[in-house]
């Protein structure tokens, strides 16, 4: 999951006039140049907002939310039964004039849940999720939901969609992961989120699994459920004995779009980095 200076170049060509400003976090709320992002007290962001305008290259002064609800997890025991976490601790652990580093810990009877993260005045944000059993459970599946606000969501590319306005539906599983990567670009002209799981099958502590991968059984999905434009990754049966840990690792990245740059041109962007 490594950060390559490349892509944060091709999604930050912008003027010289939009150079990015210092970091700075208020109320848990973070902002950096044209952008804001507010943290949820369980270590998720809550909201997402651009303060472009459709022109791109000066602010408007009525923001753009992203997210219909915070990031967040469903622990499901049972198709209408899920862990109920509360939240222990939230903390800001750095503020620097270049990131804010931030953890938050909850629990249930269950499982305990841990959340570190960072986010760069570039708009990368880097989030370590880690689960442990607090004695033996089985979950019958574990979904992880982004939530859009449908007119923040007209454009899809990643997962294998080859269009550029968001059809009805995408779906990827990690059956097609040799070719198309867990990685996808939401958002419209002025406001964007760039997401990409982790797709290592060993995760970076012996003392943990890659969450994601569950024996490859998950699947992800694009579409309107409800009021919102949802992407949802599900893990399918998962089965822990006490002790047990699961990493949920993902990036963020919070950028506009340049509409001037077209259908053509955007692909190319995504197309660069990430094979489809």
């Amino acid at each position: 999951m490594a950060r390559s200076i490349f892509f944060i170049l091709a999604f930050f060509s912008f003027s010289a006039s939009a150079q990015q400003k210092p970091i700075s976090i208020i109320n848990k709320v973070i902002s950096i140049y044209g952008r804001e992002l507010e943290i949820n007290a369980d270590g998720f962001p809550k909201q997402i907002k651009s303060y472009y305008d459709w022109e791109f290259n000066k602010f408007g002064f009525k923001p753009t939310n992203l997210l219909y609800e915070p990031i967040h997890f469903h622990y499901f025991t049972s198709p209408k039964t899920q862990e109920k976490l509360v939240i222990s601790t939230f903390d800001i652990i750095s503020n620097t004039t270049d990131s804010v580093v931030w953890n938050a810990t909850s629990s249930s009877d269950n499982i305990s849940q841990y959340v570190r993260a960072k986010m760069s005045e570039d708009g990368f944000v880097d989030l370590r999720v880690r689960i442990k059993a607090l004695k033996a459970v089985v979950f019958s599946t574990i979904n992880f939901h982004i939530p859009f606000e449908k007119n923040a969501a007209k454009y899809v590319v990643g997962l294998g969609n080859h269009g550029y306005l968001r059809p009805d539906t995408v779906k990827w599983s990690w059956k097609l992961a040799d070719k198309i990567s867990p990685a996808v670009l939401i958002g419209n002209d002025n406001a964007a989120l760039y997401i990409n799981i982790d797709q290592s099958k060993k995760s970076e502590t012996l003392s943990a699994q890659n969450g994601w991968r569950n024996d490859d059984k998950g699947t992800m999905q694009v579409n309107i459920k409800g009021s919102s434009m949802l992407t949802e990754f599900s893990t399918g049966v998962v089965s822990l004995k006490a002790g047990d840990e699961l990493t949920f690792n993902f990036n963020l990245l919070v950028t506009p779009i340049d509409r001037k740059d077209g259908r053509r041109d955007l692909q190319k962007r995504f197309n660069k980095y990430h094979s489809r």
